[in-house]
């Protein structure tokens, strides 16, 4: 089953939700594609709601792409996948990471792919209706699994180093919660609450609906904006955080945040202040300062 994030649709002000593949199924794409990189540098680019990779397809033009943490798989804009004669290899369940609700979307293979002028081979994508004026699909961060992928946006890029090269430094990893990359944020109460760091999401945090009533806020929160995601939208209530709230290096006063879904995600704004480190095949990450690279890098 694809995983969806908050980039496949618009929450609060632009968070594009985009869909995402099973685990599983980078692993298996991983030992059918042998020009899958161990090392490397990826070229990333961004905007204030944004992080974006240009793809190119054999010798195509470039297509700009949202390259996400908060999904599990890859999406492909269904009229470029046919205007390019991607092949269709089945069909994917696209699970919405907001609501819970399913869609069932036809698999193409992207051939011969470059990501941020890096050659990976081919990649299995969810075709799906994309805004053509945003980016034409999404890539995920779990695609590289054969590598430590250090997200290094204070420069960037994404740097890809061998798995053997774990953080010294930085202490046990934190394990995913469902797929997806994870840290367990401390609340004002000191009690922790595993939380996703998504890309595709452009605003710094969102809480559970269910701790609306359970964190202290200076007033009762209230409507902030709408989501729209795979096949639903709704509201979105936000508020301000009364204390601290700290999230691996980074401590936020009295935050402002919203509520939506089941799980806590970390957004775009707070990711720009870390350097994550994810490990793709084992489904764990490190958090460390922005700019951290792996040694002997620059």
């Amino acid at each position: 089953m694809l995983r969806a994030s908050n980039a496949l649709g618009r929450v609060l002000l632009s968070a594009m939700s985009l869909l995402m593949a099973p685990a599983d199924a980078w692993a298996r794409e991983d030992a059918a594609t042998p020009d899958l990189p161990e090392t490397g540098e990826i070229t990333l680019y961004q905007s204030p709601d944004r992080v974006l990779v240009m793809m190119r397809v054999a010798d195509g033009d470039l297509i700009p792409m949202v390259f996400d943490t908060g999904s599990d798989g890859a999406t492909i804009e269904q009229n470029l996948a046919k205007r390019l004669r991607m092949k269709k290899i089945g069909q994917v369940q696209a699970l919405d990471g907001t609501t819970g609700k399913t869609e069932l979307l036809p698999e193409v293979s992207i051939p011969d792919a470059t990501v941020g002028g890096l050659k990976v081979g081919a990649i299995e994508a969810a075709a799906f209706a994309y805004d053509r004026n945003d980016a034409m699909g999404i890539l995920s961060s779990e695609m590289f699994t054969r590598s430590l992928l250090y997200l290094d946006l204070a420069n960037d890029r994404a740097l890809l180093v061998p798995r053997t090269n774990t953080p010294a430094s930085a202490g046990a990893p934190t394990d995913y919660v469902e797929g997806i990359p994870t840290a367990a944020i401390v609340l004002p109460d000191g009690s922790t609450l595993p939380a996703h760091f998504d890309t595709g999401y452009n605003a710094a945090l969102s809480l559970p609906t269910s701790m609306m009533d359970k964190v202290p806020l200076f007033e009762p929160a209230k409507i902030v904006g709408r989501f729209k995601s795979i096949n639903t939208e709704g509201p979105v209530y936000g508020g301000r955080v009364r204390g601290t709230i700290k999230i691996g290096p980074v401590t936020l006063e009295n935050p402002d945040v919203s509520f939506l879904g089941e799980l806590a995600n970390i957004g775009l704004p707070i990711i720009r202040q870390v350097t994550l480190v994810i490990d793709a095949a084992a489904d764990r990450n490190w958090v460390l300062p922005a700019g951290a690279t792996p040694e002997g890098a620059q």
